[in-house]
């Protein structure tokens, strides 16, 4: 199993909304992985994919595309790149070697998101044994995504997330600078406040309180960095009447001061990135990690 494939990049990061990478063409295999769905947009040979759902892209050599991440909120992503040493490889899984077939939506039971994560935990460590380690984590995410392509049939079906949740996600974002009453919102979507309550915490992992609170935080980040206000008028405009208790909810949730994330992601460096949401416990997040150089044919 030894040197089947070979890694050149990875990496955990987030870009700005609106952001978009005009079409290219790449030498090697590009495995992306969102763990959110998106209104971003994936384009290959003249299809357009809105990726809605959690799910993994797989752009191909030679294959032109393009991406225009979601104009409205910054966008997660785990990347990889990779050259398969042996063509069995490529015989071996859809995503390798059939143009028919570029994403895969991720149900609630896949292992991809957890074994991303730890792929890139060895890239950061580079443990005794991380080449074996990596290369073997990595065929069992294509080995996952073989899987649901072509899904067992004992497996449970996906439960998807009711439209009422979708919908009354879709509101907090649309008038998250003005006070959302949550009793009056689930009343909206047709549901009881309990229900309504029970379900979306269910869900987002969330509280609809914490969440409305948690998308004016994420809200009040991006002016942070696309516009001149101050400090003082970002947070009432967010909705934060006390200017001290918005400072120590930021703080809480980004782990630095307004004034410090203003500083550090308005470096020109990293135009093209957001701060991450999420902060890495096992790897830096917005990093880059090299691998190994694509040797030149």
């Amino acid at each position: 199993m030894l040197d089947d494939i070979r890694f050149h990049l990875a990496g955990d990061v987030t870009v700005k909304a609106g952001y978009q990478l005009p079409e290219r063409v790449i030498t090697d295999y590009e495995l992306v992985y969102f763990p959110a769905g998106t209104q971003t947009v994936y384009t290959a040979a003249g299809q357009r994919e809105v990726l809605s759902r959690p799910c993994v892209i797989m752009t191909r050599p030679g294959e032109p595309h393009s991406y225009q991440f979601d104009p409205k909120k910054p966008t997660r992503h785990i990347y990889i790149h990779f050259d398969c040493v042996k063509e069995t490889i490529q015989e071996r899984f859809t995503l390798l070697n059939s143009t028919a077939v570029t994403s895969v939506a991720l149900q609630d039971y896949s292992l991809v998101p957890i074994l991303a994560k730890q792929l890139l935990f060895y890239f950061h460590r580079r443990p005794e044994k991380w080449k074996r380690l990596t290369e073997s984590l990595f065929l069992a995410i294509l080995e996952e995504l073989e899987n649901l392509i072509f899904p067992d049939a004992h497996l449970a079906a996906d439960i998807p997330m009711p439209l009422q949740i979708h919908d009354a996600l879709q509101y907090i974002d649309d008038h998250v600078t003005e006070k959302i009453d949550i009793l009056l919102l689930a009343r909206t979507v047709g549901w009881s406040h309990e229900h309504f309550t029970r379900t979306f915490q269910h869900h987002t992992g969330y509280s609809p309180k914490k969440w409305i609170t948690k998308r004016k935080l994420d809200w009040a980040a991006q002016q942070l960095l696309q516009s001149t206000d101050s400090i003082k008028e970002i947070a009432m405009n967010a909705g934060f009447a006390d200017e001290y208790y918005f400072h120590r909810l930021f703080n809480q949730r980004m782990g630095m001061t307004a004034t410090e994330y203003r500083r550090s992601y308005g470096d020109r460096k990293m135009l093209e990135l957001a701060p991450p949401e999420a902060h890495g416990r096992f790897y830096p997040l917005n990093h880059f990690f090299t691998l190994e150089q694509r040797q030149k044919k």
